[in-house]
């Protein structure tokens, strides 16, 4: 008995931290990294939070943090927030000898369930309604509108005996777009000009298989 009682809880554990690390970068409510979710039942819980950090390169040490927090309300209405400090985005020879400065951001989602029938559902939502913080000595919060996903998804909930099978697939704009590369280049933010900003979008197709194991 106490054999198996250990096992419970070093599964609970390695489960635990697998699932605090997906969300310091995609702190966005559901339960996969990026992609949206939704579900034909209510929530199990009153709500959910949480914090975790992403350990980006040990020599010279670069993180990212944030923490999270998110519940869903009455008729099928989703709230979330977010507050996340990202990691320095200088090229690993120059990171030693950095002075860049993180900005701290403020983000919010929202999400409306509007259709459920059986085991499919419906929703849509906004995410990412990001506010930064200014490096500036009156330390403004300014919104970061090409981080502004709007998105539709449609959710499929199968129980096959043990096994349940989600399927999450649906269309999303801002940063559910796909991405142009898969790292990122230092830039100097004096060169970014706002105007060049384009609006982006894609389609999202997740899938999420829970075992009797875990």
């Amino acid at each position: 008995m106490l054999k198996s009682c250990r096992y419970i809880i070093f599964s609970i554990l390695i489960m635990s931290f697998s699932y605090g690390g997906t969300r310091v970068a995609y702190s966005r409510p559901g339960l996969m990294m990026k992609i949206p979710t939704s579900s034909n039942k209510k929530a199990p819980y009153l709500f959910r939070t949480g914090f975790g950090a992403e350990v980006h390169n040990f020599n010279p040490f670069n993180t990212a943090k944030g923490v999270y927090f998110d519940m869903e309300l009455s008729r099928g209405f989703g709230f979330g927030f977010s507050a996340a400090m990202g990691g320095d985005t200088t090229r690993l020879s120059k990171l030693e000898e950095s002075q860049y400065n993180a900005p701290v951001e403020f983000g919010f989602h929202l999400q409306q369930k509007v259709y459920t029938y059986n085991d499919i559902s419906l929703s849509v939502g906004l995410q990412d309604v990001v506010f930064e913080s200014e490096q500036t000595s009156e330390e403004m919060l300014s919104l970061n509108t090409s981080l502004l996903s709007f998105f539709v998804v449609l959710a499929s909930e199968k129980d096959l005996g043990e096994y349940k099978m989600n399927t999450y697939m649906g269309f999303g704009t801002g940063g559910l777009a796909p991405l142009e590369a898969d790292t990122i280049n230092a830039i100097d933010p004096s060169s970014i000009d706002s105007t060049d900003e384009e609006t982006n979008s894609g389609v999202f197709l997740g899938f999420l298989l829970k075992t009797p194991y875990f």
